[in-house]
């Protein structure tokens, strides 16, 4: 068994790993905009997904910096102008990550039923933000839906869900398409 010191130098050499293979050098971003690797460590957080973490949190400061942060959303990571859906980040204090039932990243899968033919289907969606008062979930549809729902909801639509019509919940580190 790794004593914790060494599993946390095994760990954050794998997140060093994740963050080479797609071209973020570490020692270049950390030292101009500290990410908390160790709370992300101590939160159990797998080596990728923290790294995914890091990228994201360096890009939303790079693109401030640069005055090319999005105007959409408040800590979309994503510069001015993209095409895609929003992807905020989620400033965590560990009192937010108690309470919050789904976090950015996550994956639900929701029924949504047809009224017409009463044969409800399962979609994915992926996670942006979360609204524990009102028990509502924002997110990006992450399935091409099978039912006709008048051009309304397509694969990559956001969308708002109400916890009653989550049927699944999975950490995106542990999700995995079939």
């Amino acid at each position: 068994m790794l004593s914790m010191p060494n599993a946390y130098k095994t760990w954050i050499k794998q997140v060093r790993d994740a963050l080479d293979s797609i071209n973020m050098k570490m020692d270049d971003w950390q030292g101009r905009w500290p990410f908390d690797f160790q709370r992300e460590y101590g939160a159990g957080t797998i080596a990728s997904g923290a790294a995914m973490k890091a990228n994201r949190f360096w890009w939303l400061n790079q693109n401030k910096s640069l005055k090319r942060e999005c105007r959409s959303t408040p800590n979309c990571w994503l510069p001015s102008g993209h095409q895609q859906p929003c992807e905020p980040l989620i400033v965590e204090s560990s009192a937010n990550r108690q309470r919050l039932r789904y976090t950015l990243g996550d994956y639900v899968k929701v029924e949504f039923p047809d009224k017409a033919t009463g044969i409800g289907e399962w979609m994915w969606v992926r996670v942006t933000r979360c609204d524990e008062e009102e028990e509502l979930l924002f997110g990006v549809l992450d399935n091409a839906p099978l039912n006709n729902y008048e051009d309304r909801m397509e694969l990559g639509t956001e969308i708002a869900v109400h916890f009653s019509q989550i049927r699944d919940h999975k950490k995106g580190t542990e999700f995995t398409r079939q």
